[in-house]
């Protein structure tokens, strides 16, 4: 790190910040990252002069930086209380954030915009614990932080860190999506934006990545071809909006997996008013150059994608996951590792439609000769036993009537068994019957596009294994 100098300011909270650059002295104590922001001697940070404007996202700020920095870790602790002290005067803004790895490789998302006193609670002993400073200004102010630290605390928790379960498979999500082109322009994470970059914006603070890092990433895929790349940006309707958790803390009035911009587009939700303004087209993940146009393909400036959360559980490209034994029902969402189809061509729902938000459909033929689609859903079941079958027919809008002659095989423990059903009639969750299945990967429920009538629509959706006591 290059020294220019060591720059003494007033206390005051209304200041023009001089050159310098950060040492790492308290808070700055072990740093990682910084960007924009100085370092004083005598511990404090503040904005640089020179610093970036705010990505819009974030507001009208003439001045951004940022840093990220370890604390002290504090030996079998799993709750701890986080303390600072600023000024933040009037027309700047400070965000602090805090991360945990639990086993030194995989960090947990962020937890933004604590206060100072802050408990949080993780669901077990840190390896490793990070904050992020966000510091937004004037040409004139800035906010001013002079310390942050951290104790092991026993009061309740303010703030609980969620890890993911160990059987988890990330989620994967139909959206639409578009191209982020802003070549020299900077992200959230202070990454400058080169020609045919490689990474992604999401709708949350809480998973940007480090500048230049991968703590978060996502794999896209599109018509069979598919990328994984992290995420340095926030955006493009809102700074808060995730939609990928179970419980959701942006927009908890939303269900799982259908973002806001899309429920104000589609169903008019807020009144079509996002965090960011009116939202004229939906999209719920921007993509840099070189991943939308060199890795997909894609020749639009929008299109729906299928996005995985990898930071949320194993990759479901990775085979069949570990599935909980405790769980009395095993569910394959078509969306999973856990199923299969033969033809990356295959048709979506519309927008929206099906269970979580989506299910494939395709044209039905009678001939063999003429069968494009063949899909499955293949679980790794955990035990032996006799299991009640069920799949999942949604009421989708199709230019085509619905079959009436599906033709599902199920193959369990002893072979092989065709079951018809009349998909226009019997929608929702319909059984298929009670079949033995060994441990393991070996039994599915197969569906494809050959049925007894031709020219309609088959729906595939999810399927659960529910096990007989």
């Amino acid at each position: 790190m290059l020294l220019l100098g060591i720059l003494f300011i007033s206390t005051a909270p209304t200041y023009a910040a001089g050159p310098g650059i950060l040492r790492q002295q308290t808070p700055t104590t072990n740093l990682l990252e910084s960007n924009g922001v100085l370092g004083f001697a005598d511990g404090r940070i503040a904005l640089a002069t020179d610093a970036d404007p705010a990505a819009f996202r974030f507001g009208a700020y003439h001045r951004s930086g940022s840093l990220i920095a370890e604390l002290p870790t504090l030996a079998a602790t799993t709750r701890i209380r986080l303390n600072y002290d600023a000024d933040i005067p009037s027309g700047t803004a400070l965000h602090v954030d805090l991360r945990a790895t639990l086993d030194g490789s995989r960090w947990l998302p962020w937890i933004v915009d604590l206060p100072s006193g802050a408990v949080v609670a993780f669901p077990g002993s840190p390896q490793h614990v990070q904050y992020r400073l966000s510091l937004m200004g004037d040409a004139l102010r800035s906010p001013v932080v002079r310390s942050v630290s951290s104790t092991p605390s026993s009061a309740p928790a303010t703030y609980n860190a969620v890890a993911a379960d160990p059987y988890a498979v990330a989620p994967t999500f139909r959206i639409k999506a578009s191209r982020q082109g802003m070549v020299g322009g900077r992200t959230a994470n202070g990454f400058i934006i080169p020609p045919h970059a490689r990474f992604v914006s999401l709708p949350c603070r809480c998973v940007t990545s480090s500048r230049g890092g991968g703590e978060y990433k996502v794999r896209i895929t599109y018509r069979g071809r598919s990328a994984v790349v992290p995420v340095y940006d926030v955006g493009p309707y809102s700074v808060r909006d995730d939609y990928w958790n179970v419980v959701r803390t942006g927009y908890p009035d939303l269900e799982r997996g259908w973002p806001m911009d899309h429920a104000a587009y589609y169903e008019g939700y807020n009144g079509r008013q996002s965090d960011k303004g009116y939202v004229s087209y939906p999209t719920a993940m921007d993509v840099g150059d070189g991943t939308w146009i060199d890795d997909l393909g894609i020749a639009n400036g929008q299109t729906e994608v299928e996005v995985t959360m990898l930071w949320m559980g194993s990759d479901p490209l990775a085979g069949p996951p570990a599935r909980d034994p405790n769980l009395p029902e095993q569910i394959v969402d078509e969306l999973s590792g856990d199923f299969w189809h033969s033809n990356p061509q295959i048709g979506s729902s519309a927008m929206g439609c099906g269970y979580s938000r989506h299910a494939y459909q395709a044209k039905t033929v009678s001939d063999p000769a003429q069968s494009v689609q063949v899909t499955r859903w293949q679980p790794n079941l955990p035990a032996a036993g006799n299991y009640d079958l069920y799949v999942h027919v949604p009421v989708c809008p199709s230019k085509r009537a619905i079959t009436s002659a599906a033709r599902y095989v199920i193959q369990d423990r002893d072979g092989a068994v065709e079951v018809a059903l009349n998909q226009a009639a019997q929608t929702g969750w319909v059984p298929l019957g009670r079949f033995p299945f060994n441990a393991g990967s070996n039994g599915f429920i197969q569906l494809g596009d050959l049925a007894g009538d031709a020219g309609k629509t088959v729906w595939f959706d999810q399927a659960k294994w529910v096990r007989v006591p």
